[in-house]
């Protein structure tokens, strides 16, 4: 089948409309879904779309709150994490989906965990990339300093509620060229207080408990040189998950997920045709 964009479709909320975007080119078949990372949006997902759909598998790709053209409300209270579990448990009620595999990068992949230990019946697997599972200092003996950290970031947030746009800048995820282009280029797409409010939410999320009652096949991919998480971090996670598989990009950076596409989109297939069938 040629390529083709998947279908736009929207979720509205007491609380804002969510968009998100939908191949269902295979109904009754396998769904992946795709979260995308911090500042970031569904177009992070576009090529691995086209290549689950030649391979026989539906994706949905959501804008993420905040991000993209999904609500941007100054409320920081919306951007829990519990409240984008509910937003894609309303997105999969309305699309009346069984089951699915979920990708997650980065805060994306601790969106997927949460939602996962909240919904064990809709997901038969999980692919994180990149993803905390911690708070960033917990594991540099330095997790008294976390409250005081969020807390700064709660406090710029509430102090740059001023700024907004007319337009936010809706960008084609990896035309950014290197890491400060990126930033700025994030910091465009969403007002700042929210971005500061999801670094504050993404730097202090324990997932612990959660990834405690996880029991689905469960790949975490790392870059072996990933400034945000310690190798210290992977270990734990290992211990708290010992039936998950731990692999290493030849990507040795945090972006795996933008630099390293086609090696991701190997592993993704690999780990669908081992276990989307047997959970759907």
């Amino acid at each position: 089948m040629p390529d083709s964009y998947p279908q736009k479709k929207s979720l509205g909320t007491a609380n804002g409309e969510i968009f998100y975007w939908l191949d269902n080119s295979f109904p009754g078949r396998p769904f992946v879904i795709l979260l995308h990372g911090l500042s970031s949006n569904h177009t992070t997902w576009l090529n691995i779309i086209n290549v689950l759909r030649a391979n026989g598998f539906n994706s949905l790709a959501p804008d993420l709150r905040g991000h993209g053209l999904s609500d941007k409300t100054k409320n920081k209270k919306l951007y829990d994490l519990g409240v984008f579990s509910d937003d894609l448990q309303n997105i999969l009620a309305k699309e009346q989906l069984n089951a699915s595999s979920i990708v997650g990068y980065s805060f994306g992949g601790q969106i997927a965990l949460d939602y996962a230990a909240k919904h064990p019946e809709r997901v038969g697997g999980l692919v994180l990339i990149s993803t905390n599972t911690a708070p960033f200092l917990k594991h540099l003996h330095l997790n008294f300093f976390t409250p005081l950290a969020a807390g700064c970031f709660d406090l710029a947030a509430a102090l740059m509620r001023w700024q907004g746009r007319k337009k936010y800048h809706y960008y084609q995820h990896g035309k950014s060229v290197g890491y400060w282009d990126s930033v700025y280029d994030g910091l465009r797409t969403m007002p700042i207080s929210v971005n500061f409010w999801m670094l504050a939410r993404a730097g202090k999320a324990d997932l612990e408990r959660a990834m405690k009652q996880i029991k689905i096949p469960t790949i975490f991919l790392y870059g072996q040189k990933d400034t945000f998480i310690t190798q210290r971090e992977i270990k734990e996670t290992a211990k708290i998950m010992p039936g998950a598989q731990v692999m290493f990009s030849k990507n040795p950076s945090h972006y795996v997920g933008t630099n390293a596409q086609d090696e991701i989109m190997q592993i993704i297939l690999n780990f669908l045709k081992e276990h989307a069938h047997s959970n759907f």
